[in-house]
């Protein structure tokens, strides 16, 4: 028993989940949050094995820049560190960590109106396979 519990609940957000995530794949997602509405603009799938996390990483940090319209200078100065002297770093990225289902990560970068994530399956055993028609 834990902190008077008998059991600890797996909590899941539930919030988007892709009904084609397989598993050995990443689900990228981009969703822009527009006058009191959020629009969905790009959804794709690659093989987990074709992209590691820190290109991932980087590459949701790209489309926020992309689907954002960021300048030139903008994508720069996201990418300087937060030491003192010259270019103020901005904008700045929020990252968070969920679970929308049982076995499956989240990783949401966001900036401004712009979200990204990407969805893996990091518990196979816990992760319901979805058959796909």
């Amino acid at each position: 028993m834990i902190f008077g519990c008998k059991e600890i609940t797996f909590m899941c957000d539930g919030y988007k989940i892709c009904r084609t995530l397989q598993e050995g794949e990443k689900c990228i997602r981009v969703q822009k949050y527009d006058q009191g509405s959020i629009r969905e603009l790009f959804h794709e799938h690659v093989p987990s094995h074709r992209i590691s996390d820190d290109q991932l990483h980087d590459t949701l940090k790209a489309l926020i820049g992309l689907f954002g319209g960021w300048s030139a200078e903008a994508v720069l100065h996201s990418r300087l560190n937060n030491r003192k002297g010259g270019q103020v770093r901005s904008p700045n990225f929020i990252y968070h960590e969920t679970y929308p289902e049982k076995g499956v990560l989240r990783i949401y970068l966001s900036s401004g109106d712009i979200t990204t994530w990407f969805d893996s399956v990091v518990q196979p055993s816990a992760f319901e396979k979805k058959t796909i028609s």
